[in-house]
C-alpha cells in the first residue's frame, strides 16, 4: 500500500524525533442526492519532502526527466486507493457521536501540483444519509500521528447547505502530548494508539 510505503521512507529519512512524519494539506467535498448525503470527495497534497522520498521508494520517473508519467501517477493512485481491510484513511464522518460508516475509495487519481503530488478519490457513504435539519462532521487525522492533516478548503457546498473549516486549535493539553511525541525516536510508537485524534482537524456540513 502506497501509504504505509511512504510511511516507511519517510520513518527513514526523518531527523531523529520527528513526529508527525509525512504533512498532507486536505481538501474535502460533499456529495448529494437529493437532501441526502451520499459520498466525500478527498484530496490529499503532500508535502515537497514527501513527494521526492516516493520517487526514490516506489521508483518513479524512471526515465529520469524529473517528471511522473501516466504510468507513474496510475501506481500512485492505485496504492492510495487500495486500502488494507482494517484502515479507513484517516477519514472519520460522525453524524452526532455516531460514526458514519464508509465504503472504499473509487475513482482515484494523481496529478502533480509544483513539486507535490496530489490524490483525488471519492469515498462512498455505506448508505445515503438525509441531512435534512442534520449536521455531520469529517474528522482528519492519523490515530499514530505519524500524518498530520491540514484542512484546506470544502470544495462545493450543497445547496441549501452549510459548510465551515474547524482547525484544529493547541490548548495546554496537546501542546503538552506534542512535547511528548517530539521525543519519540521514529520508529517509536505512542503509547496511544489513538492520540492523533487529539490534534484532528474538522470539515461540518450543515443542512436546513
Amino acid at each position: 500500500m502506497f501509504r504505509r510505503a511512504l510511511l516507511l521512507a519517510c520513518l527513514a529519512a526523518s531527523p531523529a524525533g520527528a513526529h508527525p512524519h509525512v504533512f498532507v494539506d486536505e481538501s474535502v467535498g460533499f456529495r448529494m442526492d437529493g437532501d441526502a448525503l451520499t459520498g466525500l470527495r478527498i484530496v490529499w497534497l503532500y508535502d515537497a519532502f514527501s513527494t521526492l522520498v516516493l520517487y526514490d521508494q516506489l521508483w518513479l520517473d524512471e526515465d529520469g526527466d524529473g517528471q511522473l508519467n501516466a504510468e507513474d501517477l496510475q501506481k500512485v493512485a492505485a496504492g492510495e486507493t487500495e486500502w488494507a481491510e482494517d484502515y479507513e484513511g484517516d477519514t472519520y464522518l460522525f453524524h452526532g457521536n455516531a460514526k458514519v460508516p464508509l465504503t472504499r475509495p473509487e475513482n482515484g487519481t494523481a496529478r502533480m501540483v509544483g513539486d507535490r503530488v496530489e490524490v483525488t478519490f471519492d469515498l462512498p457513504l455505506a448508505d445515503p444519509l438525509p441531512m435534512a435539519g442534520q449536521e455531520v462532521v469529517l474528522k482528519m487525522y492519523a490515530p499514530d500521528y505519524y500524518y498530520a492533516y491540514t484542512a484546506k478548503a470544502v470544495l462545493d457546498t450543497p445547496e441549501g447547505c452549510h459548510t465551515r473549516i474547524v482547525p484544529f486549535t493547541p490548548d495546554s493539553v496537546s501542546l503538552r502530548l506534542q512535547a511528548e511525541l517530539a521525543k519519540l525516536g521514529t520508529e517509536e510508537m505512542p503509547d496511544d494508539p489513538n492520540i492523533g485524534a487529539n490534534f484532528a482537524e474538522e470539515a461540518r456540513l450543515a443542512c436546513d
